[in-house]
């Protein structure tokens, strides 16, 4: 998403926020991406590093990092079943033949054929990590509505807050909650009453930078 906008509305329309929708202020979601899906062909472990042969017959190559779920391997009692876990090396051919490489605590296993699946799910996109303040939305200035805030960094530290304001204007903005200074996680506030534009700051990061992506949900009922 771009950053706090500073142009006249007129010039970049300010976006509103949707009761159970997220907007990112950081980051952004693969809208219409459709989950990736391979056959699995063989399994092997070494050293607590499952190696999956695999055949791609959907969706688009996962990048290195993303999420994996594997379902329906039974070699010796199926250890490479996980939920989740990302993957530390994709490996295919034009034709969409090669492995996959993801974490798992089990005894080594030599290569033996298998079948089952792996399905990667559209997961939230991050974007370069940076101090500064995020894309601003426009709320119901009604208040007493719960807005939750999660985010995920792949810095080394973050500091990162919720913020909101009467009006868009940047000198108004005060911090709604607490500063929050873990790499990933969410937290719920009661945003006041009148308030009509929230964001996210991020105040500090070290290392990296890594990507980073922060989301705000709104409440669909008042009292959160």
């Amino acid at each position: 998403m771009p950053p706090y906008m500073t142009q006249p509305p007129s010039v970049q329309p300010r976006r509103g926020i949707t009761a159970g929708l997220p907007s990112y202020s950081w980051g952004s979601f693969p809208l219409g991406q459709q989950p990736a899906r391979m056959y699995v062909t063989s399994v092997a472990v070494a050293s607590n590093v499952v190696t999956l042969g695999v055949k791609m017959v959907e969706g688009n190559i996962p990048a290195v990092g993303a999420l994996a779920t594997v379902l329906g391997t039974v070699v010796a009692g199926a250890p490479a079943n996980v939920t989740n876990v990302a993957v530390t090396a994709v490996t295919l051919n034009t034709l969409g033949v090669g492995s996959i490489t993801y974490p798992a605590t089990t005894p080594n296993i030599g290569v033996t054929p298998d079948g089952g699946q792996v399905i990667f799910n559209p997961t939230d996109v991050g974007e370069t990590t940076v101090i500064g303040k995020g894309q601003q939305f426009s709320i119901d200035p009604a208040g007493g509505y719960g807005f939750t805030m999660a985010w995920l960094s792949t810095a080394a530290t973050l500091a990162l807050q919720l913020e909101g304001a009467i009006d868009d204007v940047d000198a108004q903005y005060a911090i709604i909650g607490t500063s929050q200074a873990t790499l990933t996680g969410s937290v719920i506030a009661q945003v006041p009453n009148n308030v009509r534009f929230v964001r996210v700051n991020t105040t500090a990061f070290t290392g990296g930078p890594g990507t980073t992506w922060a989301k705000i949900y709104q409440s669909t009922s008042t009292g959160m």
